[in-house]
C-alpha cells in the first residue's frame, strides 16, 4: 500500500507541521525495494538509489563518498525527531533503548560493524568519528619507552602517522619509515622491504591496508604474521578499505584496525570505528576519559563513550551499512574492482600515461593514480571537468590524479574518461 505524505510523516515521528518541511522531506521516505541481481539493469538501478546529479560524474570517494538517498533520509528523519520530540528520548541505557547520544554503548551499531569485519562487538569494536581519531587512540594509549621504535612506510596519510610523531616528540619513542616504490612491482617486493626494516627495537608496525596515494593493497596478512612472531603490535589504517574490499580482521591477524564509513561505504562524515583484538585491549589506555573509561567488561564501550555526539549521523551510518549488506558485500567489491580494472587496462594501452598504482593487479581495486605526459595533477583534474564535468582528485604536480571507481559509476563513464585521456595525449 502506498502511504500518503501525511501518513509517512506520522509513522516516522516527524509531526504534522507540513508547511514547515522542505519539499523533499515527505517524498519517498520509504525507499523502493532493491533491484534483483539477475536484472540486466541491476547496476543502473543501484545508481538510481543515489541522489548524485546526473550532469556530473563523481570519481572521488577516496576523499569523501556519495550517500545513498536512504542515508540522507534517515538522518533528516532523526534530526526532525529530536527537534520535535526530544522529550520522548530515553534516559537510560539498558541495550534496549537509545540513551542520549555520546553516552549510549551503541551496541546495535557496533554489532553490525563487527559482522562487517568479523570481530566481536563488545570486546573488540568501538565507534569513533574517523580514522584519524582511531589511530590517535592507539598511538596515545599504547605504552612505549624512550627508544622503542614505530615502523611505517613513507607513503602513510598524515592522519594515520601524526599520533605517533607526537609520541616520538613527547615520550622519546622513535618513528621510522621505510621507503617503498611507487609504483610497487609486486607484494613479495614490498614484504621484503618492510620485514628487512624491522629491528629488535620495533614495538609497533603501523601500515595502511590500502595506501591512499596509490591504491596499493599491502600484503597485511603476511606482514602481521611476521610481526606477531617478533612480538610486535600491528595497527592497520583502513581508511580506504571499508566498503571497497573485503576486510576480515581474524584472517588478517592484526592487533588493531581503524576504519571509516564516509568514503566507500556511503555513510555520513563523522563515522568511524576502532577494532582492537580482545587480548590486546588491556594494553591500550583510554584516551578520552568519561564515565566508562575503566570499563573492562565492555572494552569497546570505554572508547565509544566520549561525550555528546551526533545521533542523526549514527542513524545515517546504520542505514549505509544496511544498504551495503542488502546489495551484498561481495557484489560491491567485485563491481568496484571490475570498473577499476577496466580503467587501468585502458590507461596501460596509452604509452603517454604513467600509472603509479601497483603493476600487480591483485594489489589493486577501485583506486588508480596516474598522470599524462606533460601534465600536472591540477591541469589534468581541470581538463576532466572542462571536457565532461568529471571529478577525480589532483595528487600534486607529478602524481597526476587519483581516479576512484564505485558502484554508482558505469562502464560508459570509464570509457568516456579513457577517451578524454587519449584526446589529451594525442
Amino acid at each position: 500500500m502506498k502511504l500518503s505524505r501525511r501518513q509517512i510523516l506520522k509513522t516516522v515521528g516527524l509531526g504534522t507541521a507540513l508547511s514547515a518541511l522542505p519539499a523533499f522531506a515527505g517524498a519517498d521516505l520509504i525507499r523502493p525495494s532493491m533491484p534483483s541481481d539477475i536484472d540486466p539493469e541491476f547496476w543502473s538501478k543501484i545508481r538510481d538509489q543515489f541522489p548524485l546529479s546526473r550532469d556530473k560524474v563523481f570519481f572521488n570517494p577516496g576523499t569523501v563518498g556519495a550517500m545513498p538517498t536512504v542515508v540522507v533520509e534517515k538522518m533528516v528523519e532523526h534530526l526532525r525527531y529530536i527537534a520535535s520530540d526530544v522529550a520522548d528520548w530515553a534516559y537510560k541505557d539498558d541495550n534496549k533503548e537509545e540513551f542520549i547520544s555520546g553516552y549510549n554503548n551503541l551496541l546495535g551499531l557496533r554489532t553490525k560493524v563487527a559482522a562487517l569485519i568479523n570481530a566481536s562487538a563488545t570486546s573488540e569494536i568501538a565507534m569513533t568519528d574517523n580514522v584519524t581519531n582511531s589511530m590517535n587512540y592507539v598511538a596515545n594509549g599504547i605504552t612505549l619507552k624512550p627508544g622503542d621504535e614505530i615502523l611505517t612506510t613513507d607513503q602513510e596519510h598524515v592522519g594515520g602517522k601524526s599520533g605517533f610523531l607526537l609520541k616520538e616528540k613527547r615520550y622519546g619513542a622513535v618513528f621510522k619509515t621505510v621507503v617503498i616504490p611507487k609504483p610497487i612491482e609486486n607484494s613479495a617486493e614490498l614484504f621484503k622491504l618492510i620485514v628487512d626494516a624491522l629491528t629488535p627495537k620495533t614495538k609497533v608496525l603501523m601500515l595502511s591496508h590500502m595506501i591512499t596515494g596509490s591504491g596499493a593493497i599491502l600484503p597485511v596478512k603476511e606482514l602481521c604474521a611476521e610481526a606477531a612472531r617478533r612480538g610486535i603490535f600491528t595497527l592497520l589504517d583502513g581508511a580506504q578499505t571499508i566498503g571497497q574490499i573485503k576486510v576480515d580482521v581474524r584472517d588478517i591477524g592484526c592487533d588493531a584496525y581503524a576504519g571509516c564509513f564516509h568514503k566507500w561505504m556511503g555513510g555520513p562524515a563523522g563515522t568511524g570505528f576502532l577494532y582492537i583484538r580482545a587480548d590486546r585491549m588491556k594494553d591500550i589506555w583510554t584516551t578520552v576519559a568519561s564515565g566508562r573509561w575503566d570499563n573492562h567488561e565492555d572494552e569497546g564501550y570505554r572508547f565509544t563513550q566520549r561525550g555528546t555526539g551526533n545521533f542523526p549521523v549514527l542513524k545515517g551510518l546504520e542505514a549505509s551499512i544496511d544498504f551495503h549488506n542488502e546489495i551484498g558485500g561481495e557484489k560491491v567489491y567485485a563491481r568496484i574492482k571490475f570498473l577499476g580494472e577496466r580503467l587501468r587496462n585502458g590507461l596501460r594501452a596509452n604509452k603517454k600515461v604513467k600509472i603509479f598504482s601497483p603493476k600487480e593487479e591483485a594489489m589493486c581495486a577501485g583506486i588508480t593514480v596516474y598522470n599524462l605526459e606533460g601534465f600536472t595533477g591540477a591541469r589534468l583534474q581541470d581538463a576532466y571537468w572542462a571536457k565532461a564535468r568529471m571529478r577525480p582528485r589532483s595528487q600534486g604536480d607529478t602524481n597526476g590524479v587519483r581516479h576512484c571507481t564505485h558502484i554508482f559509476n558505469s562502464p560508459e563513464e570509464i570509457d568516456r574518461a579513457l577517451s578524454i585521456v587519449n584526446e589529451l595525449t594525442s
